[in-house]
């Protein structure tokens, strides 16, 4: 009786349990395949999109070092823009020792629309939120961004 056959049978195995996720990843990511579920919750910027591009007035919004959340009112501000001025500092003071980070704004805008803007301490924009969402969402969002961030 031989057993030649049981360690080509092995190896064989070993290569296919490395290759074939490698190979899977690879015909996911070159066929544009991407999750359905985002983990943000706002819409993402595209990138190099800078604070200064919007031109939203106010010079101190330019200034770096630190994350920034802007909340943008309007002319169009109705019951939501008033819930979240009273709501950004209680979102702000449930950060917790990131809160220190993080520096919250409102901006008086009719070009951009009512909505949460998030900036990064470089000045570029990172994400715009729908004041119709639940602040738990966006405080979710800080926190994640927070912790995963070192700059600011």
């Amino acid at each position: 009786m031989s057993n030649t056959g049981y360690p080509r049978t092995v190896f064989w195995l070993v290569w296919a349990v490395a290759l074939l996720p490698l190979l899977g990843a690879s015909l996911a990511y070159f066929s544009g395949w991407r999750p359905a579920e985002h983990i943000t919750q706002g819409e993402l910027y595209p990138p190099g999109v800078t604070l200064s591009d919007l031109h939203l007035g106010d010079p101190a919004l330019t200034t770096e070092g630190s994350w920034r959340l802007i909340l943008l009112v309007g002319e169009e501000c109705g019951d939501e823009c008033h819930r979240w001025q009273a709501l950004l500092p209680n979102l702000h003071a449930s950060l917790g020792k990131d809160r220190d980070r993080l520096l919250w704004q409102q901006v008086e805008n009719n070009q951009q629309g009512v909505g949460l803007l998030l900036a990064d301490p470089q000045g570029f924009m990172v994400t715009r939120y729908r004041l119709s969402l639940p602040p738990q969402s966006i405080i979710k969002d800080l926190k994640r961004l927070l912790r995963i961030s070192k700059v600011g």
